[in-house]
């Protein structure tokens, strides 16, 4: 199919009015996410207005210019008034872009922005531009869609023309992407940190709603699979859940570096998201069928308690590794503790074997590649994966006799410390972690991790290389021996 995208980047001037520090902020984020995220080169004052600089001129050329692809009016209740009553800058930009607007009225040079809306939920729009047809990113619910909407508008790429492929974004992989909706409940977070942190805690709840449905859009159904490379459907949906994953972890990071974050919330999510583990519907199915759940499910905790281990949120990770979780299961609650957040997953051992990988753990090389430096480095994944195996055994986690395995041990470098441990050595240190090992005193910890132990040999079959006891990152003696 012929696509008609531009074959340049095209060139946009935002017109707005400085109304609140708030909604210059808005149009800030709208112009950097254009201009960084989408390839758009974005004409904004902040950036391109400078000292010295004439803005009755600068305003004229960005309207008038043939090398201006779009207006984008960014209309909120400041904009409508000073439109209205030819004040200011705002005042000046519409008698030079009013007569693009009557002179033409098939043009669609400019384009209205609705920012905002009245108490009774009329957009706020000068009179000059009544007439036309605007892009409305003033409802948060509706804001992904509308953005998407005004990207396309901008590249000249309608939704049901295929878009060509390229450096620059192509919409057929982007769209599944910019409509989770979990992603737009990030942004409203965001600007709660700055204007409402009050705000953080509702929108917890209403991220923890759009997240499972994110979710669902990694099922698989039968039919989904070949039957000669199974593996890849599971492997498809893995790759897909990045997006989501990432959203999931910047809002703990969120609410724990704004000390809001709950470990009943935590709790709760994984408690639901356990029934992604099977599957609940009638007919034929594969055993490997919710592999990507079960991946994403131990990635995700990991990653939420390297995050509250990075962020000293020793209260609330203590507890969550403490908690008796009633996993909701097609049978009924199941009760457990986080050990039962790992899972062996069929479709990776297939990959591995179908494809030669000759990996000793798929799961960890995936997991690591994976990583995401703007939540934990790669030192930090991989500590907390070695604390939660170490935890589960010196605080007895589960009934069963099961333990967390660290998957990812085998990415460490030989001799390398876990920094939390080696920490220890201070006293003050010590003091504050004592809950996580559920020790009264220091003189108990030392006690359990002199006489702790693990099963010699215990790792991988296929590898030689085992995991070490506790005491070869810390002993006993070295405990508090500093301030």
């Amino acid at each position: 199919m012929e696509t008609i995208q531009n074959a340049k980047a095209p060139t946009v001037f935002i017109s707005y009015s400085w109304t609140t520090q708030e909604h210059e902020k808005w149009v800030y984020d709208l112009a950097e996410r254009l201009r960084f995220s989408d390839g758009i080169d974005v004409k904004l004052d902040k950036w391109d207005l400078k000292e010295g600089n004439d803005k009755y001129a600068f305003m004229e050329s960005m309207v008038t210019s043939p090398e201006i692809d779009k207006v984008l009016i960014i209309c909120d209740k400041g904009y409508q008034d000073k439109a209205n009553a030819n004040k200011g800058g705002v005042g000046t930009e519409k008698l030079l872009i009013t007569p693009e607007v009557m002179e033409n009225v098939e043009q669609t040079k400019i384009i209205p922005i609705i920012a905002e809306r009245d108490k009774n939920g009329k957009e706020y729009m000068p009179t000059f531009l009544k007439t036309r047809i605007y892009i409305d990113l003033s409802d948060d619910d509706f804001f992904e869609e509308n953005y998407e909407k005004l990207v396309r508008t901008l590249e000249n790429a309608p939704l049901y023309r295929r878009p060509p492929l390229g450096k620059r974004r192509v919409f057929k992989d982007q769209e599944t992407i910019s409509y989770y909706k979990s992603a737009n409940i990030i942004r409203q977070m965001h600007r709660a940190i700055d204007f409402n942190p009050q705000k953080l805690k509702h929108l917890a709840t209403s991220f923890v709603d759009n997240f499972f449905e994110d979710l669902e859009q990694l099922s698989l159904t039968h039919s989904d699979f070949n039957t000669n490379e199974p593996d890849e459907k599971v492997m498809e949906k893995i790759n897909a859940s990045l997006p989501i994953r990432d959203s999931f972890i910047e809002a703990v990071k969120l609410l724990s570096e704004n000390d809001k974050i709950e470990t009943e919330w935590i709790v709760d999510v994984f408690e639901r998201i356990y029934g992604f583990t099977e599957f609940t519907g009638t007919g034929t199915f594969y055993k490997m069928q919710c592999d990507q759940y079960k991946f994403l499910i131990s990635e995700l905790f990991l990653y939420t308690c390297a995050v509250l281990l990075k962020g000293s949120q020793y209260k609330v990770l203590s507890e969550l590794l403490k908690s008796i979780f009633l996993f909701e299961t097609k049978n009924g609650n199941r009760e457990g503790d986080f050990t039962y957040l790992k899972f062996y997953l069929q479709s990776l051992e297939v990959r591995n074997e179908r494809l030669n990988l000759r990996k000793i753990s798929l799961q960890a090389q995936i997991i690591v590649e994976r990583i995401n430096n703007k939540f934990v480095n790669k030192q930090e994944l991989l500590d907390s994966d070695m604390l939660l195996f170490y935890l589960s055994g010196l605080n007895n986690t589960s009934d069963s006799g099961g333990r967390w395995f660290p998957v990812t041990y085998i990415y460490r470098e030989f001799g390398e410390h876990i920094k939390f441990l080696t920490r220890l050595k201070s006293k003050r240190r010590a003091e504050l972690t004592r809950d996580l090992f559920s020790v009264a005193s220091i003189e108990e910890l030392k006690k359990i991790i002199a006489t702790y132990s693990h099963a010699e040999g215990y790792g991988y079959g296929n590898s030689g290389n085992r995991i070490p006891t506790i005491q070869a990152y810390i002993k006993a003696e070295e405990i508090a021996i500093n301030p």
